[in-house]
């Protein structure tokens, strides 16, 4: 095969932390490639660099041939605009329009990436915001498409029915997988496994040895010497055995200091960084209903999104908003939040809202500015909240403007966390969350007792958390699952 792109000894840092480093990586020519990694390891930044939009810090790379890339939290290039065949089949829009939804934004960028004639694609989160149609659609163009792919995704199913090679960034190295994503993550779980078997099976040699030395060395301390009342020839005689039993216990004793000198040492393995989300108390809702309207219609010029539809939020319900894109899920929160005319909300509703454009954030605050802002708790408190969620010590100071997709994501929840809401509107949480911040988030979504409604187009996210469905279709809110 022929190498498309070819690093040699990269590193990158950010500030005086280490990103990554680099020492010879090779991309060949038709693999499709996953990029994995926490949230604020570095996976954008590599990306960039890959696509020439960002330079490393030291090192060389070489490209052999023409890249197309849609970038995580960007727009299309001025005066690229999709027109073609596979702009007709996603159904994107003909223009870039801020009213347009996330999903039909992220459906113009898809189509401007993959018409522009290229043989290396790179995609940052191509599925943020998609419908499960559009994503099973983007999933069958990526496995037709015969260049090289790269890819980072918060999808897991897509990644593992798309790609075929995984590069993995931990611990400021790159590590590479050569298989899918669900062997990539059995591989990980039986290395990591070995890793604690070996350390514990070190641990345990190298105490019994320490202990084995100290005995030895607790019996050579109480050899006696010979008794007062002895005469010289037997209390020589006595010498000579304890000096001779005494030097065989030391010879024994260093014996083992060697030993434990030479056992290999074992590094306790590192587990991921553990996701930590608990709320506080709130107060409840004690209304029938958080909001219900007996009859609600709203247009975008021509477009029709609902005509005299009615809907009810039960009151410590936890209920799914789904729908294609462009049916009115992110239209109808909004409404909600805004108690427009033919919405009724509780009296005693707080509501915090999860904007899926993450446009409720100031890239000028910093993240302890941005999370205190929205709490009345004290700093100790939020500090404590941003360290759950892995950001520690000076990491709080960060400017907004700097942060990745999923470390954004994990800055607008921690503001709802540290805020005293009793109804939560969610607009797509999981977008740009590594695995193991959707897994905390899932967690503490389906324990928290307040009403919240979600939307989000991770169908086993919905499964575990939502009991009530509401689907938006044919200008109507229908219950489809209670």
């Amino acid at each position: 095969m022929l190498i498309k792109i070819e690093l040699s000894n990269i590193s990158k840092s950010f500030g005086e932390r280490i990103l990554f480093e680099i020492k010879n990586l090779k991309i060949y020519s038709g693999e499709k490639i996953a990029v994995s990694g926490m949230n604020g390891a570095g996976k954008s930044t590599l990306l960039n660099i890959l696509a020439g939009l960002e330079t490393p810090d030291s090192g060389e790379i070489k490209l052999h041939g023409e890249i197309s890339y849609a970038a995580q939290l960007s727009t299309p290039e001025p005066g690229r605009m999709p027109s073609g065949r596979i702009a007709s089949e996603l159904m994107a829009a003909k223009k870039y329009e801020d009213f347009l939804s996330g999903g039909e934004k992220t459906r113009v960028k898809l189509a401007c990436a993959l018409e522009k004639a290229c043989d290396i694609l790179i995609l940052d989160e191509p599925s943020a915001n998609l419908d499960i149609d559009s994503i099973e659609l983007l999933e069958k163009k990526l496995m037709e498409f015969e260049g090289t792919l790269i890819m980072v995704s918060h999808d897991r199913e897509l990644l593992n029915n798309v790609c075929t090679r995984v590069l993995e960034i931990e611990n400021k190295k790159i590590n590479d997988f050569k298989c899918g994503f669900d062997e990539y993550m059995y591989q990980k779980k039986l290395i990591f496994e070995r890793a604690q078997f070996e350390y514990e099976t070190y641990v345990a040699e190298k105490k019994r040895l320490c202990i084995a030395a100290n005995e030895i060395k607790q019996k050579s301390k109480k050899m006696r010497k010979a008794p007062k009342r002895m005469g010289n020839a037997e209390a020589r005689l006595h010498t000579r055995g304890v000096n001779s039993k005494k030097a065989k216990l030391d010879r024994a004793g260093e014996s083992l200091k060697s030993r434990i000198q030479q056992l290999e040492i074992k590094k306790k393995p590192e587990a991921a960084p553990q996701i930590i989300i608990s709320v506080p108390e709130t107060d409840r809702l004690h209304s029938k209903y958080a909001a219900y309207s007996n009859g609600i219609s709203k247009t975008f010029g021509e477009k029709i999104l609902f005509q005299n539809a009615r809907f009810e939020i039960p009151s410590g319900s936890k209920t799914a908003l789904t729908g294609k894109n462009g049916s009115g899920k992110t239209s109808l929160m909004k409404m909600i939040i805004a108690k427009e005319t033919g919405i009724i909300v509780a009296n005693q509703a707080k509501i915090g809202y999860f904007s899926q454009e993450l446009d409720t954030l100031d890239d000028n605050m910093s993240i302890l500015e941005t999370v205190s802002e929205a709490s009345a708790r004290p700093e100790s408190i939020v500090r404590t909240i941003l360290a759950r969620l892995l950001f520690r010590r000076d990491e709080v100071y960060k400017k907004i403007e700097i942060l990745s997709g999923g470390e954004r994501v994990k800055v607008a929840l921690a503001s709802l966390i540290a805020g005293d809401y009793n109804f939560l509107i969610l607009d797509e949480p999981t977008n740009y969350l590594d695995v193991f911040s959707q897994q905390a988030l899932e967690e503490v979504l389906s324990q928290y007792d307040i009403t919240i409604l979600i939307a989000s187009h991770d169908r086993r996210f919905i499964q575990n958390i939502a009991q009530r469905e509401l689907a938006l279709a044919e200008y109507e809110i229908k219950l489809v699952r209670s």
